[in-house]
């Protein structure tokens, strides 16, 4: 059989081991209680680690234009969205699944392009494997906890997220291609500022 990246499936088993439940076969016809509470726990805790903004999920310098309301929609999936670039004057925050702009006080007064990063979810098979494996192994430590309570268990399960978590920071640090200029909030101020001058000539 072929190695593939953790499945949604094979992560609900992992975290159905962790508590000694036998694995299913598929979600849609589990009938256990264990299993539903798995899965309700595998995405919470997906939506709290994609939450943070990853290299993966995360849209720089994203070009998003208002409709003929002059109100930009966000995607459904957006969980955190700010202005960048020759756009960073604009002050702007989410607001459900539309930009307002604070400093207007209005939903409806953008008339061009605005510039964006933005943090978007995505379902659990687009992830990449360092991300799945420390959300599975979170999930699993979780759901034994909440499941049994045993402090035996859980110190085995605190081990492996630990390990988890070194390896998806590690993966993390090495795809971000972090540099001084982007990546020091003081300098891309100053990178930024200039950006927006040259904008303005």
């Amino acid at each position: 059989m072929a190695l593939t990246p953790t499945s949604k499936i094979q992560a609900v088993n992992i975290m159905l081991a962790s508590i000694g439940e036998a694995p299913v076969s598929s979600l849609d016809d589990a009938t256990l209680a264990d299993v539903s509470i798995a899965e309700s726990i595998l995405d919470e805790t997906n939506v709290e680690i994609q939450s943070r903004g990853l290299h993966c999920n995360t849209e720089i310098n994203f070009p998003i234009t208002p409709n003929t309301d002059g109100e930009i929609d966000l995607p459904v999936n957006c969980v955190s969205v700010d202005t960048t670039g020759q756009s960073l004057q604009t002050d702007v925050v989410q607001r459900g699944t539309r930009l307002y702009d604070r400093g207007q006080r209005s939903f409806t007064t953008f008339t061009g392009t605005l510039f964006v990063t933005m943090v978007l979810l995505l379902e659990f098979t687009d992830l990449p494997q360092h991300v799945r494996r420390y959300i599975t192994v979170k999930s699993a430590r979780r759901f034994q906890n909440r499941i049994l309570g045993s402090q035996t268990l859980s110190g085995f399960t605190q081990a492996d997220e630990n390990e988890a978590l070194l390896y998806f920071e590690q993966i993390e640090a090495q795809t971000q291609d972090y540099n001084v200029l982007n990546d020091n909030f003081t300098t891309r101020k100053i990178v930024n500022r200039g950006v927006l001058r040259r904008a303005l000539r």
